[in-house]
């Protein structure tokens, strides 16, 4: 294949109707594609942080009204859904860096979280590529991964905004549902490993999964409710460093939960970290992908999508 035609294809969106006779060096051409920082986007008009929150705290009560209620409550969460589509795919089409707009996709894939999976998903998956993929599309690997982790995006679309440490105050003092207690769910920590950093034959085993699903209790939301949230008084300090207050108001953010984080040391891939908060998921997760098998999961996915499908 023509140089100038591979780059525009197999890196890009695709040549335009001309391009290809403005391009001089094509290898030129994509390394330029990486100059100017990462791609921003704003966001769609009135589709603001406290606007998602109000719209999915609309959906939830919405459960206890008639049935125009809900279709209004889903509605507005469908439209918001629909815009922040509009606008990322407008981007993509528009853009004159389209080597980076394939690096976002990629990495939105690799990444992903489902709209069709939860509904509450969908109004928080726009917010999710801009501020996890867009914002460290040529930064380092370990930072998005740890932004992956902290968005309410994926908190939520893998459950762990709900695990509870089995051991932990929330546990133990926290409320029934149906007669059981919530608990631990590993959801998340298996992705983490099985598809976002070591890949699913990167030596991790069923403990592994077990343990980083509790290093990562505590990991969860702000203004949805769940386990160990509650509203949030006026004035009402802080608890414990690096915990932000539990409530159910204003936009939906990460809150790191001290009440559901299990207590204890744990042992991941054969190394043990002691109980430290956020900073112990923190630790673990850089150390995954710190990892070799990271890199060569990562490394053949890329050079998979790229070049070949089947990599030399």
């Amino acid at each position: 294949m023509d140089p100038t035609l591979r780059a525009l294809n197999r890196f890009g969106l695709g040549a335009r109707r001309g391009e290809r006779r403005t391009i001089g060096d094509p290898r030129q051409w994509l390394r330029a594609q990486l100059d100017g920082g990462a791609p921003s986007l704003a966001p769609p008009s009135g589709v603001t942080p406290d606007a998602i929150g109000d719209a999915l705290r609309a959906i939830r009560m919405a459960g206890q009204g008639d049935e125009q209620q809900r279709r209004q409550a889903r509605r507005r969460v469908v439209e918001m859904s629909q815009a922040e589509v509009h606008a990322a795919l407008t981007a993509r089409v528009m853009s004159e860096r389209p080597f980076v707009e394939r690096l976002v996709a990629f990495w939105s894939n690799h990444f992903c979280v489902s709209t069709g999976s939860k509904i509450i998903v969908a109004p928080l998956a726009g917010s999710y590529e801009r501020d996890v993929i867009r914002a460290h599309v040529l930064g380092r690997f370990e930072d998005m991964v740890l932004a992956s982790a902290k968005h309410p995006a994926m908190l939520v679309y893998l459950d762990n905004f709900q695990s509870v440490g089995p051991n932990s105050r929330g546990a133990t003092a926290g409320p029934r549902n149906n007669g059981q207690r919530r608990g631990l769910n590993e959801n998340y920590a298996r992705e983490l490993l099985e598809l976002h950093t070591l890949g699913v034959n990167g030596g991790y085993t069923q403990q592994d999964v077990q343990e980083l699903a509790k290093v990562l209790t505590g990991w969860s939301i702000n203004g949805l409710g769940g386990p160990g949230a509650r509203p949030q008084r006026a004035n009402q300090p802080r608890r414990g460093r690096g915990q932000a207050p539990r409530r159910n108001d204003g936009p939906i953010e990460f809150a790191f939960q001290d009440l559901l984080h299990e207590p204890g040391s744990k042992t991941v891939l054969n190394q043990r970290y002691n109980e430290a908060g956020i900073e112990e998921g923190e630790r673990v997760i850089r150390a995954l992908c710190r990892h070799p098998s990271t890199a060569q999961f990562v490394a053949t996915k890329l050079v998979t999508h790229f070049v070949s499908d089947e990599p030399p």
